[in-house]
């Protein structure tokens, strides 16, 4: 019969362990030579990781394109955290604070540990002046849906995960003797400093404190936290005679998404322009005034002759000689409507009729609108973007060109729970029409603060703009208080709104469009039509590293250019040197085709110079006024041009279509169609912009504790990963090693990134990463994260089942060498019973400029 007796040399080597682990955590050096002293995986044991990714551009389907991350390292070698939030204070009776109302104070309790916990809630709290806790404390694990009474002294919650929180509202009732100007404060928890946070608990009565799961719990890690039981509170006041500062801050935006002029390039009178409104309301305090957000309600409107119910309004002015071209699209739970009113009313004052209940005749609508339906829609809560309403109108029969079209939407409402009233303009993002940067912004100009506190009482009528701009035809007679949100992208200052410009006009005897494939007219960031674009990617091979420099695959754009004027002409195409010189790198190929022709120029950054090695400049004689042409350009880039993703950005080839106009008209029919002067009369620029790979990988990690002894200092920090073959991922952020020891946990994290150029503009062609599938295969070189390096009979690290999460993918796993079976989220010590590679597929396309996460956890065996 064999032994249970472990040999006594191990015994003895335990015991020394443990004494020396002993000293050295008195000393306060532990984590040098935890590695030496850790037993199952060998101390020095280089753990390595690199994600990799394929993607589609869904203008090219059935192309792949890979991506590769940089590589992290961990050489072998639970942490509990608290914190208490004030989360704002209520009158439940509404408007300021008296003698017998019952306030309710919010606070929120946060796991910021690396592994679920239990809080430990007191049924008390502590009171300072005129008032007393009246009642049980509550408290709320989903986020406020539903409450539960402490009965008792205290409860321990259910577990909650790292970042995960606990609501707790603590009811107050105003004593008899309180005066104004009184403060009452309250306050949560305990703690020797007030209001400190995760700090060891010293025992004493009302503490908040974390409570460690027990190791049976299969989602945490065993052992106790090593920083101890862990403790915080948070005290917030309000002042009798004062209302809680709990207010909607509701942005209304608006950009111009489209400009028809039905092929009449000499009659404006004709043209169409579409207009995308969308309405957020934030769920953070942006403007510095120490605001509690609060959801947006409705507040009291005429609509068809009844006043009796209140509703969100998103109000848009027909703009001065334009009408509306048709019914409003509203979103679901909004419906259309309109007033026939005067501009000169205000839109909060006006009378407003339903589309489906009295359709009206379009021409005479002076003011269009939206309405919450209060059965689906009640309120918008913080952190809520409605998109979806649009509007389209039409430039007048009497409009003389050229003529500016320039508005401003409005939204009204109030706020849940006080009736703040709320009242914002479009062109800018800046909430409830508060004016200055984030974090410094004042109260809308106009509107009385009598308590300063930030937030306005009302909103006089003298505070409300009609929304009207009364232009009388230059874009500088625009009314003096409003601004012009010059980009189509809600980026205006002007305190109030920022009107929304575009100028209509009947084509010029010279004019040329150039953009992407049709859609000649095109805007780019700077609301002209010289900075549009149409973006591509080459080919990036697999396992091409950050850093590295190719030889991208050449890149094929088609373009169209239109005469957008009266006179036809004659249309040359060139390419023209970046506005940034060394944008574009040396011995960059550039070819323009047109029919059966083609001209191929090499570009020299060091003077701007694109040289004509082959053909003759592409010339197109008798484009006639109106006319659209495609033509193409393949773009191809030098031996040892450097990664898009390395650099954030793409390759621009700048493209211009240059008309020299006929100046007679042979056949007298009014057309002139001869006699070109050989003087360049109008020219337009598109970009057409190649990404070497547009997907950006960023690997990080750090430790966690576990079940190990205590992390490092700087080794919990995703930000101080250390660089790896000269690829550091975030260069501003000192690299600290990672010296994970057995027990501690090593949590991978993927940056993903779509660093191309967002649509910012109107007709761009854009860069969306679609079908894109991160790989994480910790069998595959120069990964080992899966293998058992040291050959000691288990695998180095194992999974930890549920900490494999991306919000935007679906995650499955597989398990064996090589990693080919598939598998649920389990966790083992062989590559047979772990898993050993991650496939995340993300759903939907990430868009330009968007970002994402992809986490797991390895546990050092």
């Amino acid at each position: 019969m064999k032994s249970n007796q472990k040999p006594v040399h191990r015994q003895k080597s335990r015991v020394l362990r443990t004494l020396l682990a002993t000293a050295f955590l008195t000393n306060g050096i532990f984590q040098f030579i935890a590695p030496v002293l850790a037993e199952g995986t060998a101390a020095g044991t280089s753990i390595s990781n690199q994600a990799t990714a394929t993607y589609e551009d869904p203008n090219e389907t059935g192309t792949t394109i890979n991506s590769t991350s940089n590589t992290v390292t961990v050489t072998v070698a639970e942490v509990a955290g608290i914190t208490v939030a004030a989360s704002g204070v209520t009158d439940n009776n509404g408007g300021s604070v008296a003698v017998g109302d019952t306030l309710t104070y919010t606070y929120t309790i946060t796991n910021i540990g690396n592994d679920p916990t239990k809080f430990r809630i007191p049924n008390l709290a502590k009171v300072s002046g005129q008032a007393t806790v009246s009642g049980n404390l509550e408290y709320s694990t989903d986020g406020g849906t539903t409450w539960t009474a402490i009965t008792g002294t205290d409860v321990t919650t259910s577990s909650i995960v790292p970042g995960g929180s606990v609501l707790v509202r603590v009811p107050v009732t105003v004593a008899s003797g309180a005066k104004s100007g009184d403060v009452i404060k309250v306050t949560l928890g305990d703690t020797q400093s007030e209001n400190a946070q995760n700090v060891l608990r010293n025992d004493s009565g009302g503490d908040v404190y974390t409570v460690d799961n027990p190791d049976s719990d299969p989602n945490d890690v065993d052992g106790a936290p090593v920083n101890g039981v862990r403790e915080a509170s948070n005290s917030q006041q309000t002042t009798v005679g004062a209302t809680p500062k709990n207010y909607s801050l509701a942005t209304l935006l608006k950009v111009r998404t489209g400009y028809n002029n039905n092929s009449t390039p000499s009659n404006i009178t004709d043209d169409k322009l579409t207009y995308s409104l969308s309405l957020k309301v934030e769920n953070s305090d942006v403007t510095g005034q120490g605001i509690n957000p609060a959801p947006l309600a409705g507040s009291t409107l005429n609509v068809d002759s009844s006043s009796s119910t209140a509703y969100i309004l998103v109000s848009d002015a027909v703009p001065k000689d334009t009408e509306l071209a048709a019914t409003p699209t509203p979103p679901p739970g909004w419906d259309a409507v309109y007033t026939l009113d005067p501009v000169t009313t205000d839109a909060n004052a006006a009378q407003w009729r339903r589309f489906t209940t009295t359709p009206p005749t379009l021409a005479n609508v002076t003011r269009v609108g939206f309405i919450n339906k209060p059965a689906q829609v009640s309120s918008i809560a913080p952190g809520t973007t409605i998109t979806g309403f649009s509007v389209q109108v039409k430039v007048k029969s009497t409009a003389t060109s050229p003529l500016n079209v320039a508005n401003i939407a409005q939204v009204f409402g109030q706020t849940s729970g006080n009736n703040l009233p709320v009242y914002d303009e479009s062109g800018d993002q800046n909430p409830s029409n508060y004016d200055g940067p984030v974090g410094n912004m004042t109260p809308p100009v106009g509107a009385p603060d009598a308590n300063s506190d930030g937030i306005p009482d009302s909103i006089p009528d003298t505070a409300v703009d009609d929304g009207f701009v009364n232009n009388t035809g230059t874009i500088a007679a625009i009314d003096t208080e409003t601004g012009i949100d010059n980009s189509n992208n809600n980026t205006g200052t002007t305190a109030g709104g920022d009107a929304n410009v575009f100028t209509v006009q009947n084509a010029a005897n010279s004019s040329i469009l150039n953009g992407p494939k049709d859609a000649p007219g095109a805007t780019g960031p700077d609301g002209t039509t010289a900075t549009d674009f149409t973006n591509k990617s080459s080919l990036i091979p697999a396992g091409t590293l950050p850093g590295s420099t190719i030889n991208p695959s050449a890149v094929g754009f088609q373009n169209t250019f239109k005469n957008d004027g009266l006179d036809a002409g004659v249309v040359t195409l060139t390419p023209t040197a970046p506005t940034n010189l060394t944008d574009l790198p040396t011995g960059t190929r550039v070819t323009i085709t047109y029919g059966s022709n083609s001209a191929v120029y090499t570009y020299d950054s060091g003077t701007g110079i694109f040289t004509l090695n082959t053909g003759s400049t592409i010339t197109i004689p008798n484009v006639a006024g109106g006319a659209s042409v495609n033509y193409g350009v393949e773009v191809d880039l030098p031996t040892g041009t450097q990664l898009s993703t390395d650099i954030d950005k793409g390759f621009p080839v700048r493209i211009t279509a240059a008309i020299d106009n006929y100046t007679t008209d042979t056949n007298t029919d009014g057309i002139k169609d001869s006699g070109n002067d050989g003087t360049i009369d109008a020219s337009n620029i598109t970009i057409d912009r190649v990404y070497t790979g547009f997907l950006k990988l960023l690997k990080f990690s750090r430790i966690l504790k576990g079940s190990g002894p205590d992390v490092g200092t700087g080794q919990g920090n995703f930000e101080s990963t250390p660089a790896v073959n000269g690829i550091d991922p975030n260069p501003s952020v000192a690299d600290v090693p990672r010296v994970p020891a057995p027990g501690n946990i090593i949590e991978y994290q993927i940056r993903y990134k779509n660093i191309s150029e967002v649509q910012s503009g109107t007709g761009n062609v854009i860069l969306k990463a679609d079908k894109v599938v991160i790989t994480e295969d910790g069998t595959q070189s120069p990964n080992n994260w899966a293998l058992d390096n040291d050959v000691n009979g288990q695998s180095d690290t194992s999974n930890q089942p549920t900490k494999a999460v991306d919000p935007r993918g679906t995650i499955t796993f597989f398990s064996g060498n090589p990693a080919n079976t598939s598998v649920g989220d389990i966790t083992g010590t062989t590559a047979d019973t772990d898993v050993t590679k991650y496939i995340n597929s993300l759903n939907g396309t990430v868009d330009p400029q968007v970002e994402g996460n992809f986490t797991f956890q390895r546990k050092v065996n």
